[in-house]
Parts: structure tokens; sequence; C-alpha cells
């Protein structure tokens, strides 16, 4: 009977007692904590997801050379897909509460990180094949030789498929692109440098007639 009171005495003062700012501290942090564990939960079961499919696509691709799975294009995907993995664990502890909500109560957006760093990494694949990223730090790719004379006149887009290097240069894409998947903000820099690049040049060509004429 005593121990019945004295549960009634704690919940009505539960529910009279205004909770203490540490009290409410305690629950925020509490909720946030279950949050990151929900989407770190989900984490890990979409990349066993893609560990899984994976790894009998490394094994095809060993068994069968020149497969398009092995091609660079799509290993950079797959790279900037487990670095966008990495990096949105890496940042959960610092978004906000309306960001982890949104992570916390829907799939969509626990796939989208991913995805954009898998995008990315092609993006930086195809700075380094154009020669737009080039440097001791990046990697150097040749086009390969083209036995066929028709393919070799009329090249399309496939050309890009079409590129080797030495193993220095295939570990320096795989780094780039995993850093491209890790933090976006890399890539999203580079493209606003060219874009600053191209306005001032436009500028500069748009100015450089009229001061022409003027002389």
């Amino acid at each position: 009977m005593m121990s019945y009171l004295r549960s009634c005495e704690r919940f009505a003062r539960l529910i009279l007692i205004p909770a203490s700012p540490t009290r409410k501290a305690f629950c925020i942090m509490n909720d946030k904590l279950e949050k990151i564990r929900t989407i770190s939960n989900r984490l890990a079961r979409s990349l066993a997801v893609l560990v899984a499919i994976f790894i009998p696509g490394a094994l095809y691709a060993y068994t069968h050379p020149g497969s398009i799975i092995i091609s660079p294009p799509m290993a950079c995907f797959i790279v900037g897909v487990i670095g966008g993995f990495v990096g949105l664990q890496r940042r959960l502890k610092k978004m906000s509460e309306d960001d982890l909500t949104l992570l916390a109560n829907s799939w969509v957006y626990i796939c989208l990180a991913p995805l954009v760093g898998g995008i990315l990494a092609v993006v930086t694949y195809v700075l380094f094949v154009s020669g737009l990223l080039a440097g001791d730090l990046f990697p150097h790719f040749e086009p390969d030789v083209v036995s066929n004379a028709s393919a070799a006149k009329n090249p399309g887009l496939e050309v890009i498929f079409a590129i080797h290097g030495n193993a220095s240069d295939y570990g320096k894409m795989i780094f780039w692109c995993f850093i491209a998947g890790f933090s976006e903000r890399f890539v999203t820099d580079i493209i606003s440098r060219f874009e600053k690049q191209s306005s001032e040049t436009d500028k500069t060509e748009t100015a450089t007639p009229s001061d022409s004429g003027k002389a």
C-alpha cells in the first residue's frame, strides 16, 4: 500500500510540477539521440544492401574483364555513394533538429545524400577526363587505342569509358571520388570556381570590343 501511494505521489509531481530546464534539456537530448540511433540503423541497413549488391558485381567483373560494371564511371559512382554514407553518418551530431526529424522519418532523405554523392563523384571523374581538373594530386588518363576504323573516325560518348591509366591514377581517382561523395562542398566549390571564371571571361569579351571601338 505504501509503495502504491509513493508511486501516485511521484506521478502527481511529474504532472503538477513544471519541468525544470535541466529536465527539458535531458528530454531534448534523449530525443535527439533516439533520432540519431534511428538514422544510424537505417544507414547500416542501406549500406548492407549496397555491399550485398556490390560483392556479386565485383565477382562478376573479376570473371568478366572489360564489363561495364568495372568501368571507371561506374566505379566512381559506387565509391561516391559509399562516401555519401560515411559523410552523412559523420554529420549527424551537427545537424539541426529539423534535419534529423526528416532523416528519421523518411527513407528518401536517407538515400538522397549517398545518391547525390555518387552523382558528384561521376562529375569529378568527368573533370579528370576532360583535363579541367589536373595536377600532380589528380589522376591523368589516356584514351584507349581504337582498333575499329569507323569508330576512330566517329567517336561517340562511349569514349568516356575508353580510357586507361596506371595504378596510381586509379588510386587517386578512387580517393577523390570518395571525397566528392563524403563532402559535397568539394565538388560544388569547384563548379562555382569554373562558373566564376566563365562569368569573368564573358565580361572581358563583352567589354573588349567597346573599348577598342572607343580607341
